[in-house]
């Protein structure tokens, strides 16, 4: 059943090395079956460019009735 939201996420590491919501974050709208979505946020699927340590983009599936923010 498709009830599954993308959901691209930012993270920043603090001096003690703990990552923290930083609080901005993408939703695709387009609602999938779960195996469907988290095959799309398998890290084979992407071309990664990173260039600062202490930020990162996290990658998630939610069922959409969770409150998402």
């Amino acid at each position: 059943m498709k009830e599954f939201l993308l959901v691209l996420s930012m993270w920043g590491q603090t001096s003690t090395g703990n990552w923290e919501y930083i609080g901005n974050q993408y939703v695709n709208n387009t609602l999938m079956t779960k195996e469907v979505c988290e095959e799309k946020i398998k890290k084979k699927n992407w071309s990664v460019h990173e260039t600062n340590q202490f930020y990162a983009i996290k990658f998630d599936c939610f069922h959409q009735s969770k409150e998402i923010k």
